[in-house]
């Protein structure tokens, strides 16, 4: 499996935690990979280890990044899926991982994962993710939560967090509790809906899952900044739905719906 693996060291972590968010499918609204960048330049994080991209993607679908420079090649980019680590947060030790979902390989993929997640005893897994839904800016973000470990419903549930019933077309978030759960490790995958509407990312819901994050975490991190241009993003918005009747109209049905058939007491705050 190391063949596939680069270490760039190997630090004693304390009882570290990981946090996996990715590129792709399940990052719609770009919530997945923005929280996840957050982090990464909040934090003191080193880079600890990558996962080699030949064996995953199918390059003719998803095509290196290349630049030229007056004709001339500069770089030449493939898909990246890294794991950085914190040495302290929270009491503990934190592994942040940013990757792409892959085209191909699912099971070696994950697999790779959980080398490196056995090797350095990483004790639980949380993989955050975003999928557009028919819910409007101007409502409470919806964040959906789903777990391997009947443990982990208990800290839901503390949250004011609703657990979501789901059967269908699956993202590599699941692939991952499910081989947590074989290994006895825990693990839960976060989703945050953001508004269908969006033609650009969701910094509001963004805002709103890295808090939840941080919570879920006991992270010291001062998000007062990110909360201001989640307010910001929301005011711009609010005026551009005001300037296109046709979005206003879709807003307002869209309040309605959520109102009438998805607002639940004690929804997650």
């Amino acid at each position: 499996m190391e063949e596939i693996i680069r270490f760039y060291g190997s630090p004693n972590l304390k009882e570290p935690y990981l946090v996996a968010g990715f590129y792709g499918w399940s990052d719609g609204g770009r919530v997945s990979s923005m929280s996840l960048l957050y982090l990464l330049t909040r934090l003191p994080s080193k880079l600890l280890a990558e996962i080699d991209a030949e064996p995953f993607y199918d390059f003719t679908v998803r095509r290196p990044y290349v630049s030229y420079k007056s004709g001339t090649i500069v770089s030449y980019t493939m898909p990246k899926n890294e794991f950085w680590y914190v040495e302290e947060a929270g009491g503990r030790s934190l592994v942040l991982f940013l990757g792409e979902e892959p085209n191909l390989n699912w099971l070696r993929y994950v697999s790779a994962m959980m080398h490196v997640i056995k090797k350095f005893g990483i004790k639980r897994v949380y993989t955050v993710g975003g999928l557009l839904d028919r819910i409007p800016h101007t409502v409470e973000p919806m964040i959906s939560f789903f777990v391997n470990s009947e443990n982990l419903k208990k800290e839901v549930w503390m949250l004011g967090g609703e657990l979501s019933d789901y059967e269908g077309p699956s993202s590599i978030h699941s692939l991952i509790l499910y081989m947590c759960m074989n290994e006895g490790i825990e693990g839960m995958s976060i989703w945050a809906h953001s508004p269908i509407y969006l033609p650009f990312p969701d910094i509001q819901t963004t805002y709103y899952l890295t808090k939840k994050l941080v919570e879920l975490l006991n992270i010291d991190l001062d998000l007062s900044g990110f909360e201001a241009e989640s307010k910001d993003f929301r005011a711009r918005l609010d005026m551009e739905v005001q300037s296109q009747p046709e979005l206003r109209r879709l807003v307002l049905e869209l309040e309605e719906e959520y109102y009438r058939t998805r607002r639940k007491l004690g929804y997650i705050s």
